[in-house]
C-alpha cells in the first residue's frame, strides 16, 4: 500500500552533484555502523525469545529436509528476483469472462496457487512477495471483498484462500504452499500490513492512534483503515508494548510456518525504535529472515499527514535489508541525467550504511499504474533490461507484467448484489492490480514481454558477478540534445557489459557515446533479444555511435579489459 500514491507519482528526483574519481571511489571510507541495540536491549530480546510462546501450532507438514532459508543473503547480495502475487487472484478461475469471481467460479487459493509455481520458477524468479493473507475488515470497507491492507486480524488467514474441500486447516494449507515453493527453491516473503481495519479499531482500541479530538487517525486517501499507535509515550520514545507484542506474534507465525521474510507495508508508519526491536527479534529465531521496507528516497522531503517520519536511510540502519527506492517514477523523470543521478545517489548513500544494503528494482509496484500505459511492450522491455543490469538492487516484477496486463476491469464502478463486506461497490485502482475484490487472475496479450523478461533475468544470472559486484561506470555522450540516451558500463576483473537505452518511447534518438578503449569495428556481443524498431550501432575507436529505436535497450559484452584505467567516472558498490 502506498499512502497518497497519486501525489507521490508527481514528485521528481532531485539531481545530485556527486562524482567520484576512480581513486576516491576506491578509497571511500565506510563509516562504522553504530549498533542501535544496547546491551540491555540485547538482554531483553534474549529473555523474550526464551519466554515467548509461538503464536500458532506448527503444521504437521514439514519443509524439505535439505531446505535452508537464505533470503537475507539473497537480498544483501542482490541475488533475489522477486515476483509479487495476490493469492486470491493468482490462479482464480474466471470461466464466464466477466473478470469477477461469481456464481460457481473459484477464486485463488493457496492450493491452486501451487499449479503456477513451475511457471514462476521457469520465468527465473526465486522469491515470491505475497500480498497480505489476512481476512479483510467488513465495516467501512472498500470493494466487495475488502482491501488487502485493511486486515481484521493480522494473525488469522483469509477464508477465501482456503480450499473447503481439503481437510487440512488454514495454516496447514498455507504451509503446504510454502513447502512447494521451497521444493523449487523459491523463497516466500509475506506482507505485513501497516494499518488496521475499522473492525480491528473497534475491537482493540489499545493498539490504535487517536487524533486530539478523540477520532481515530486515518491515513490520507484511505477511508477504510485506521493507524496503529506505536508509542506508549512518544516524548520519552517508549513503545506501545501491546502493539509490539502483536507484531512479535506475527513474526512468530511467519517463522513457524516457514515464511522466509517480511515486506513491511509503509515502513515509515512505525518509527525506527519499533523496527530496532522487531527485526533483531526475528533474527534471534532465524538469522536469515529477510526484511524489505516500503519506503522511498524522496519521502524525506514530502512527509504525509499523520505518519511518523524517518528517512529511508534510518530504515536501513534499523535492520531492513532493502527499501523500495523510486524507479517506479522513472516515467516521470524528464531525461537520462535524472536517472543516472539517482543511481549514483544510491551508491553514494550506501557508504553511510552497513554493507549489503539495497533496493528493489521495480519500475512498477502494485500501487503504480501498469507500465503498459507508459509505452506498451517496448517500455516494459526497456525498463526490464535496465533493472537486470543496475547495481545495488534486486529485480522486482508485479504478476501480470510478463503478459502486458493493463488492469482495466469490466466491473469497474459497478455494484454487486453479493458481497463479503458492507460495501457493494466494486472499487478498483484504475490501471492497477485489484486489491479490493475477488477478481480474475492477471492477464494480458503481450507474451513477448515475458519472453524478454526471461532472457533478461537469465542474462543477469550468467553475468551475476559483474552486475552484483562490479563497478558502475558513467559514460559521456555528445549530440544527445534532449538527453534521452542512458549509457553506462558494468565492469569486473576485465569483463565489461555495455548498456545503452533510449528513454524516449515515441521516437528514435541518435548520439555518440564515449567508451574508453573500445576499438573500431569491434564485435558488440548482443546479450538480449531484439524488439521494436531496429537500432543502428557502430563501434569506433573509444566511441560508439548509436541510433536507438523508441524505448530500446541493448546490453553488450565488449572487449575493454582496461576501461577503468581511462575514466574517472567510476562508482563502486558497498558490498
Amino acid at each position: 500500500m502506498m499512502i497518497n500514491s497519486t501525489n507521490l507519482l508527481t514528485i521528481k528526483s532531485k539531481p545530485i552533484s556527486y562524482t567520484a574519481s576512480a581513486n576516491a571511489a576506491a578509497t571511500a571510507s565506510v563509516p562504522e555502523h553504530k549498533q542501535t541495540n544496547s546491551g540491555l536491549l540485547n538482554a531483553y530480546l534474549n529473555n523474550m525469545a526464551m519466554i515467548n510462546t509461538p503464536a500458532i501450532k506448527k503444521a504437521e507438514t514439514t519443509a524439505p529436509i535439505n531446505y535452508h532459508n537464505n533470503l537475507r543473503s539473497l537480498f544483501r547480495n542482490n541475488e533475489s528476483k522477486i515476483l509479487m502475487i495476490i493469492p486470491r487472484v493468482f490462479n482464480a478461475k474466471d470461466t464466464n469472462g466477466n473478470e469477477y469471481i461469481d456464481n460457481n467460479e473459484f477464486h485463488g487459493t493457496f492450493l491452486n496457487a501451487i499449479d503456477r509455481l513451475d511457471e514462476v520458477k521457469a520465468d527465473g524468479f526465486n522469491t515470491l512477495h505475497i500480498l497480505p493473507i489476512n481476512p479483510p475488515g467488513q465495516m467501512k470497507a472498500m470493494g466487495t471483498a475488502g482491501s488487502l491492507y485493511a486486515p481484521k486480524d493480522i494473525l488469522a488467514i483469509d477464508p477465501n484462500l482456503i480450499d473447503p474441500n481439503d481437510p487440512r486447516s488454514d495454516k496447514e494449507q498455507f504451509k503446504a504452499f510454502i513447502d512447494e515453493c521451497h521444493k523449487r527453491n523459491i523463497k516466500v516473503m509475506l506482507d505485513l500490513p501497516s494499518c488496521a481495519s475499522y473492525d480491528m479499531f473497534l475491537e482493540h482500541p489499545e493498539w490504535m492512534a487517536m487524533e486530539s479530538d478523540g477520532l481515530a487517525k486515518t491515513p490520507q486517501g484511505w477511508n477504510d483503515i485506521r493507524m496503529f499507535q506505536p508509542w506508549k509515550d512518544e516524548g520519552k520514545r517508549t513503545l506501545n508494548p501491546k502493539l509490539l507484542e502483536l507484531h512479535k506474534q506475527f513474526v512468530d507465525m511467519c517463522i513457524d510456518l516457514g515464511v522466509d521474510g517480511i515486506r513491511a507495508d509503509v515502513g515509515r508508519a512505525k518509527p525506527v525504535e519499533f523496527w530496532d526491536v522487531l527485526i533483531p527479534y526475528s533474527h534471534m529465531r532465524d538469522p536469515e529472515f529477510g526484511w524489505l521496507a516500503e519506503t522511498y528516497t524522496y519521502e524525506d522531503a514530502s512527509p504525509q499527514a499523520n505518519m511518523p517520519y524517518d528517512r529511508p536511510q534510518d530504515s536501513l540502519r534499523a535492520g531492513f535489508d532493502m527499501i523500495y527506492g523510486q524507479y517506479h517514477i522513472f516515467h516521470e523523470w524528464p531525461n537520462a541525467s535524472t536517472f543516472m543521478n539517482y543511481v549514483k545517489e544510491q551508491l553514494d548513500m550506501s557508504y553511510s550504511l552497513p554493507k549489503g544494503k539495497s533496493l528493489i528494482g521495480s519500475f512498477a509496484t502494485h500501487d503504480d499504474i501498469s507500465p503498459m500505459f507508459h509505452g506498451g511492450a517496448d517500455y516494459c522491455n526497456m525498463t526490464m533490461g535496465l533493472q537486470a543490469t543496475l547495481p545495488m538492487l534486486n529485480p522486482y516484477i508485479v504478476d501480470g507484467y510478463q503478459s502486458g496486463d493493463k488492469y482495466t476491469y469490466k466491473y469497474e464502478n459497478s455494484q454487486n448484489s453479493v458481497t463479503q463486506t458492507d460495501n457493494h461497490e466494486m472499487t478498483v485502482h484504475r490501471g492497477r492490480p485489484d486489491i479490493f475484490n475477488l477478481s480474475r487472475k492477471p492477464g494480458g496479450n503481450q507474451p513477448e514481454i515475458g519472453n524478454f523478461m526471461r532472457s533478461a533475468l537469465a542474462m543477469r544470472d550468467k553475468y551475476k558477478d559483474v552486475i552484483t559486484k562490479g563497478t558502475f561506470i558513467e559514460l559521456d555522450k555528445s549530440k544527445d540534445k534532449n538527453d534521452q540516451i542512458i549509457a553506462y558500463a558494468r565492469h569486473l576483473n576485465g569483463k565489461t557489459l555495455l548498456v545503452v537505452a533510449n528513454k524516449n518511447v515515441n521516437r528514435p534518438v541518435a548520439c555518440k557515446i564515449k567508451v574508453p578503449t573500445l576499438k573500431a569495428g569491434q564485435e558488440l556481443k548482443n546479450l538480449l533479444p531484439s524488439y521494436g524498431k531496429e537500432s543502428i550501432l557502430q563501434a569506433h575507436d573509444n566511441e560508439l555511435s548509436v541510433e536507438l529505436g523508441p524505448a530500446r535497450v541493448h546490453v553488450f559484452e565488449i572487449d575493454t579489459p582496461n576501461i577503468e584505467n581511462y575514466t574517472n567516472k567510476i562508482y563502486r558498490q558497498n558490498i
